[in-house]
């Protein structure tokens, strides 16, 4: 278990290290609950309302990866905790790219992927949110079998309706998250980042977990 040592002001507050905030994904304002035992120890955990940090998504892979190239005790802490921050930088850097390529008309709407129509898949949009795809989501698309994609089709219309419902995983930049749905025994992923103003969801990546956790990985 990681231990930072904070100290409290006159006023009775107390400054979180930074690397604990990114690490937490904690953004101005998030709520933080103190919990505190029957020894007396004191426990801060985020608030429901508070961002699910990135590393819940990926830690198992990332401790995996590490033990394998020998890590262990003190240096496998501080490699987990730079593969973490290393990995909700790169997520963060996808979104401000969906962000860009919004604005300079690079995005397609989802049901117009080829991946999508080349099996017969035609929607039309039914919800509040316009559901639309990255170059990189689309590349994502066409790896994805013919069973996945007709399961995907599904996700993206819960997108439209509600794209609150599903898990956070990182800020403070972006609105970003994830939604599971699953194809047979296969756990798979869609990842997506939220512009409000504009009622718009930009597909950044789909596919497995692992292969999700792969691709961020080779990300420079």
């Amino acid at each position: 278990m990681e231990t930072y040592r904070v100290k409290v002001g006159t006023k009775g507050e107390i400054v979180l290290p930074v690397e604990l905030r990114e690490l937490l994904g904690l953004v101005e304002e998030d709520a933080l609950d103190l919990c505190i035992d029957s020894e007396g120890k004191v426990f801060v955990r985020t608030a429901e309302r508070s961002v699910r940090p990135l590393c819940d998504f990926f830690e198992d892979l990332i401790v995996n990866d590490l033990l394998a190239k020998g890590c262990s005790g003190d240096c496998l802490k501080k490699k987990l905790l730079e593969r973490k921050l290393k990995l909700s930088t790169i997520l963060d850097r996808l979104s401000e790219d969906s962000f860009r390529a919004h604005k300079n008309g690079q995005i397609i709407k989802c049901w117009d992927a080829q991946a999508l129509t080349s099996l017969g898949i035609q929607k039309v949009p039914k919800g509040t949110y316009d559901v639309r795809i990255t170059a990189r989501g689309i590349h994502d698309l066409v790896a994805l079998r013919k069973e996945e994609l007709r399961e995907i089709t599904g996700v993206f219309e819960r997108l439209e309706q509600d794209p609150f419902a599903y898990k956070r995983l990182r800020g403070p930049y972006y609105e970003t998250y994830r939604v599971s749905f699953r194809c047979g025994t296969k756990e798979c992923r869609v990842v997506y980042t939220i512009f409000e103003p504009e009622n718009l969801i930009v597909i950044i990546t789909v596919g497995a977990r692992k292969v999700i956790y792969e691709r961020l990985n080779g990300i420079a």
